[in-house]
């Protein structure tokens, strides 16, 4: 696993965006096969959290993961099989809760400690290769969005922060396949 250089990020940017409807229904099938709980955390959950807020940002955010799976497929290759890792989610889902809980409780804490555990949570951890410019690409996209329609600003904090983790969870996910067919 490895940083996307810029001509990597940009032809599979544009290989995503060039993708038809059957192709594209043709791969959501196989990634909800392949990864069944990852699929229905990030185009169930995180989409109807999303769209109980803002119904149009829910669909730029569903747009924007599928875009985002389609780079990762294209540079990294097909999705990993949940039978590889089949604990993978349950894992992510106790790193992220331990993560995001204290931010989420966070309403009686000062808002210097707030910023910090923001910070940590957005700081690559030991080990991990952050994509800093797919993450920076589709935070332009919510700006973007936010440019032609009106949303809240928690509304958007929480979409960019939505499609962090789902680049992280990605990261991870072809991170410890990679480690796991290796060894």
């Amino acid at each position: 696993m490895h940083e996307l250089t810029q001509q990597e990020l940009y032809l599979a940017l544009q290989y995503a965006k060039s993708i038809d409807e059957e192709s594209g229904k043709r791969l959501m099938i196989k990634f909800e096969i392949d990864q069944p709980m990852l699929f229905q955390t990030v185009f169930n959950t995180f989409s109807a959290i999303i769209g109980e807020r803002h119904q149009d940002i829910a669909h730029v955010f569903l747009d924007d993961c599928f875009e985002i799976f389609c780079v990762y497929q294209k540079v990294f290759g097909a999705m990993p099989n949940y039978h590889i890792n089949p604990t993978f989610m349950e894992r992510q889902a106790m790193l992220l809760d331990k993560e995001l809980k204290p931010m989420m409780e966070g309403r009686n804490i000062s808002e210097q400690r707030s910023q910090k555990m923001r910070t940590e949570f957005f700081t690559a951890k030991e080990g991990e290769i952050l994509q800093t410019g797919l993450i920076g690409f589709y935070n332009e996209t919510i700006d973007e969005f936010l440019t032609r329609n009106e949303c809240d600003p928690s509304t958007i904090e929480l979409t960019k922060t939505m499609l962090f983790v789902v680049i992280r969870l990605l990261n991870n996910l072809y991170t410890e396949t990679q480690a796991a067919t290796v060894h």
